[in-house]
């Protein structure tokens, strides 16, 4: 009896598992920052497209894949900030930080994911609560994470810590008074955080 119900509880995993698959073989590439992405046939022939970014609409939160190495600390941090819900997945084999929150303009709940390709760092943002099988299907087509599990989340730590270290600064330039002959800097590199008045 309990080789039977174990049998049972197998096939009906094997079902669910077939129904959720998604066949991405007839799905046309889109190359965006330095990887190939699959992109999901209702979000064919974008508004816009280029190597930072693949935007299907006008508004970015229908559906968008963005290259964010660049502004990887301004970006995490706004939306760290700016987004109700925060959770860390697995997705596709990828670890990935999933951003969900409420639009007022559009009245619809919009998700962004998090994850990393090779050395570099992505986005996905599209309108709804949870990762659908499309969006899955997007980050396993492009190339494994070369970072640990534990890298990949103190990376995103040390931005978000940076990005703080960041607006701290720039609230307090505009607390004193300016003076033509100064102005102050920050930077942010491999040897650390520095600030200091130029003459």
């Amino acid at each position: 009896m309990i080789k039977k119900l174990f049998m049972i509880l197998l096939a009906v995993l094997i079902l669910m598992n077939a129904v959720n698959a998604v066949d991405s073989s007839n799905w046309t590439n889109a190359t965006v920052g330095y990887e190939t992405f699959k992109i999901p046939p209702q979000y064919e022939n974008p508004y816009k497209s280029d190597f930072n970014m693949y935007e299907f609409n006008e508004d970015i939160d229908v559906f968008t894949i963005r290259f964010v190495n660049p502004n990887i600390m301004s970006l995490y941090g706004y939306f760290i900030e700016h987004n109700s819900h925060i959770k860390k997945v697995k997705v596709s084999g990828h670890d990935a930080v999933h951003f969900m929150g409420y639009d007022r303009y559009s009245g619809k709940n919009n998700s962004k994911l998090w994850f990393s390709s090779g050395e570099e760092f992505y986005y996905i943002t599209w309108n709804g609560e949870k990762i659908t099988p499309e969006i899955k299907e997007v980050v396993k087509s492009c190339s494994d994470s070369k970072y640990s599990h534990d890298e990949f989340y103190d990376i995103l730590s040390e931005e978000f810590n940076n990005y703080k270290i960041v607006n701290s600064v720039e609230s307090q330039r505009y607390d004193y008074p300016t003076d033509n002959r100064h102005h102050s800097f920050y930077s942010i590199g491999t040897n650390g955080f520095s600030v200091g008045v130029i003459n």
